[in-house]
């Protein structure tokens, strides 16, 4: 059975957003509870430690990704790259010819 794209595109979403709030959070907790036990101020510095690991962890994980779907847009043969053309099944191209989703594009940016 073929995984439906669009539940694909929402785990990987999903993903981004955890691996990048759990760093946050759990760098927040460590630093309230050192605040709290040493008197010291280290809060600040932990939250910034966070954000930066969880941005390290979702660049990690865009790049894998990304890495993916060019290896499938490589295992396409030639013969089927010829006969459809730019209308193969593409990274950013997996919608039908009716939508107008390039069009709509445009209206977010």
């Amino acid at each position: 059975m073929k995984k439906s794209r669009v539940a694909e595109n929402l785990f990987l979403v999903l993903q981004l957003g955890i691996s990048m709030i759990v760093p946050i959070l759990l760098c927040t907790a460590a630093g309230h509870f050192i605040d709290k036990k040493f008197g010291t101020h280290w809060m600040i510095p932990l939250i910034i430690l966070g954000v930066l690991s969880g941005a390290v962890s979702v660049w990690t994980l865009v790049k894998k990704e990304l890495a993916a779907a060019r290896k499938q847009q490589e295992d396409i043969p030639e013969w089927q790259k010829k006969a459809f053309g730019d209308k193969q099944n593409t990274v950013t191209d997996d919608y039908d010819d009716d939508d107008d989703s390039d069009s709509m594009i445009g209206m977010f940016f």
